[in-house]
C-alpha cells in the first residue's frame, strides 16, 4: 500500500464520528438577502429633502416585489447590514435619526415634515476631516448623512440643487438606479467640498460618488487644481468611480464651452466626465464643457426637484447637473444588476474588483454562466471589475443624430464634423427615464445584456477608439498616468495625426507640453 493512500485512509478514518461524542450540528443554509449585493451611491451637493417618496424605502423597487431575496433591512443601522461598512467607533458620532415620515398621503407638505424634525435638525453637527459625525434614517434609503458645512445641514428645502441631482440618480420615482442606496454628503465652500469628496473617496464601501459641481478660478472657467489627485486616483484604482458634471460653459451660459482637460476634479482620466445634450432635438449643447466621457441631458428631465409634497413630480431639472447624477444612476444600475446575476454575496472593492460570485450548493447556487450570444461575457470568470463596467457602460451608450447648438433654447443644431461628436458627447448619450420606462430598460439592457452575455455589444463609432486613447493620453500627460484608461504609457501606441482629425491631432501633439493651473 502506497504512503499517499494510507494518509487518505488515515484522514477518512479519523474523520468518522466517534461512539457517544457529541456531534456538531450541520452549517443552516445561509439566507440571501439584498444586503449581500446592495450598491450604494455617494451624492455631494447642497442639501435634501428626505420627505420625499424619491426616498422610502417602502417605495424601492425591493419593497414592491415579491421578491424576499432582494431586501434590505432598511430600519436597522447599516453596520449591522452592509458588508464593507466601517466600525461605528471610527465616527465621532454615530446616530439613528430618526424622520417624520409619510406613508399614504402622497400631498402632504415637505415643509410641515421638515418643520416637525427641527429640533433633531439643529442638533447635527457638521463633520471635519478629522472627525466625522454620520447620521443613518430609518425608513428610508438614506443610509448615510454627513454635512461638510458650519451651518450643519443636510436637509434643505426641495428646491435645493441637491434635491435635483438625488432625484434623477437614485430616486424610487425618478432616478435611473431606484434600487441603489444613498449617502448624502452636503457642503458649503470649496474646502469643504474637497473634504467631502476625499471622505467619500476613503470608503470602500460606497461604491460610486456623484458630482454636480465644479470650482473654478473664475466666472465657472473650469481652470481649477485644487483637488487631491492621488486620493482620487486610488480610489478609482481600488474600483470607486467617481463622475463630474462636465459644466455648462463659461459663465454657466451654456454658449462659450468651458475645457474640462484642465480641471482636477474633471481632467483626471480616471474622473467620468458627463456633458449635457437638448432632450427635444438629440442636439449636443455647444456651452457644455469639452471633452467629455459621455452624456445625458441638459434640460427637462422629470424629477422630484422643487415638488413641495411628498408624493408629487416637482419641476424638470437641467443642465449637466443633472447628466452627471442621471448616468451615474445608469452606472449603479448596472451594478446592481450585475451582483444579482454573480451568485452569492457579491459586494466588493479592492484591487480594482466591485463584484463577485460566491455560490452556495446548499441553495443550489452554480457558478455564473454567461449566455450564447456573448460566451465570453465579463461575468464568466465570477469577477467584474470596474474597468469591465465602466467599458460596457461606456459602449452601451450611443451618439444623437445632430450636432452642436448654442444655448438651452433647442435652437437649430450644426451638423455632426467628424470628431466634434467625441468632444460632445464623449461616447454617447443616455436618456434615462425621460422617454419612459420601456426606453430606460431597453438602455440597460445595452450595458447588462453583453456584460451577462445575452446580447450583443454596439458597433462603435469610426474612429472612436482613436480619440479616446489621444483623450486618455492627453489626461494622464496633464495630471498623471493610470492603468486603467485607453492609454497605458508603455503599451498602448498612439494613432498617427490623420487631416478629419484636427482636434485630435492637436492634443496628441501639445498636451506633453500642458500643465494644471495654478
Amino acid at each position: 500500500m502506497s504512503l499517499r493512500r494510507l494518509s487518505v485512509i488515515l484522514a477518512a478514518l479519523l474523520a468518522l464520528p466517534v461512539a457517544g461524542a457529541a456531534q456538531e450540528p450541520p452549517d443552516e443554509p445561509p439566507v440571501r438577502t439584498g444586503a449581500d449585493d446592495a450598491t450604494v451611491v455617494a451624492v455631494i451637493d447642497s442639501g435634501i429633502a428626505p420627505y420625499h417618496w424619491d426616498f422610502l424605502a417602502s417605495r424601492m423597487p425591493q419593497a414592491q416585489d415579491e421578491d424576499p431575496t432582494n431586501d434590505l433591512p432598511l430600519d436597522q443601522a447599516p453596520d449591522t447590514w452592509l458588508s464593507g461598512f466601517p466600525d461605528p467607533a471610527s465616527f465621532a458620532t454615530y446616530n439613528r435619526f430618526d424622520l417624520t415620515l409619510e406613508e399614504s398621503n402622497a400631498g402632504r407638505s415637505i415643509s410641515s415634515m421638515d418643520s416637525a424634525d427641527a429640533s433633531k435638525w439643529s442638533a447635527v453637527k457638521p463633520s471635519s476631516a478629522t472627525s466625522q459625525h454620520y447620521y443613518w434614517f430609518p425608513g428610508t434609503k438614506i443610509i448615510g448623512g454627513l454635512t461638510f458645512s458650519s451651518t450643519g445641514r443636510i436637509h434643505a428645502a426641495s428646491n435645493t440643487h441637491g434635491q435635483g441631482t438625488t432625484s434623477v440618480s437614485v430616486g424610487n420615482i425618478f432616478g435611473t438606479c431606484a434600487e441603489c442606496l444613498l449617502v448624502f454628503i452636503q457642503y458649503s465652500g470649496v474646502a469643504n467640498g474637497e473634504l467631502a469628496i476625499e471622505w467619500a473617496e476613503s470608503q470602500p464601501w460606497i461604491d460610486l460618488i456623484s458630482n454636480s459641481y465644479g470650482f473654478s478660478l473664475v466666472e465657472r472657467d473650469r481652470l481649477y487644481s485644487g483637488s487631491d489627485t492621488a486620493k482620487s486616483a486610488a480610489a478609482s484604482t481600488r474600483g470607486q468611480t467617481i463622475l463630474f458634471s462636465s459644466g455648462n460653459g463659461i459663465s454657466n451660459t451654456f454658449t462659450v464651452p468651458n475645457s474640462t482637460l484642465f480641471s482636477s476634479q474633471e481632467g483626471p482620466d480616471w474622473m467620468i466626465t458627463v456633458g449635457g445634450v437638448n432632450p427635444n432635438t438629440g442636439g449636443t449643447y455647444t456651452g457644455a464643457g469639452k471633452p467629455a466621457d459621455i452624456a445625458g441631458l441638459g434640460s427637462a428631465y422629470p424629477s422630484s426637484y422643487n415638488a413641495g409634497t411628498v408624493g408629487n413630480q416637482g419641476s424638470n431639472f437641467s443642465g449637466t447637473s443633472n447628466a452627471a447624477p442621471q448616468v451615474a444612476g445608469m452606472y449603479g444600475k448596472a451594478l446592481y444588476e450585475a451582483r444579482r446575476a454573480l451568485p452569492g454575496p457579491s459586494r466588493a472593492q479592492a484591487a480594482g474588483v466591485i463584484g463577485v460570485q460566491d455560490p452556495d450548493e446548499r441553495l443550489g447556487e452554480t457558478p455564473f454562466a454567461c449566455g450564447s450570444i456573448r460566451p465570453g461575457c465579463e461575468l464568466g470568470d465570477g469577477v467584474l471589475t470596474a474597468k469591465e463596467l465602466r467599458t460596457r457602460l461606456f459602449h452601451g451608450a450611443s451618439h444623437t443624430p445632430v450636432g452642436w447648438e448654442v444655448g438651452l433654447t433647442g435652437g437649430p443644431a450644426a451638423p455632426v464634423v467628424g470628431e466634434e461628436e467625441f468632444l460632445a458627447e464623449g461616447h454617447g448619450t443616455y436618456f434615462g427615464k425621460k422617454n419612459g420606462t420601456a426606453a430606460y430598460l431597453a438602455e440597460v439592457e445595452r450595458v447588462v445584456g453583453p456584460l451577462e452575455g445575452r446580447a450583443a455589444t454596439l458597433t462603435r463609432p469610426t474612429g472612436e477608439q482613436e480619440w479616446m486613447v489621444v483623450d486618455s493620453y492627453c489626461r494622464q500627460e496633464i495630471w498623471g498616468g493610470w492603468g486603467d484608461g485607453y492609454y497605458v504609457s508603455g503599451q498602448t501606441q498612439l494613432p498617427g495625426p490623420t487631416p478629419p482629425g484636427p482636434i485630435r491631432t492637436l492634443l496628441q501633439n501639445t498636451c506633453s507640453q500642458l500643465f494644471p493651473p495654478v
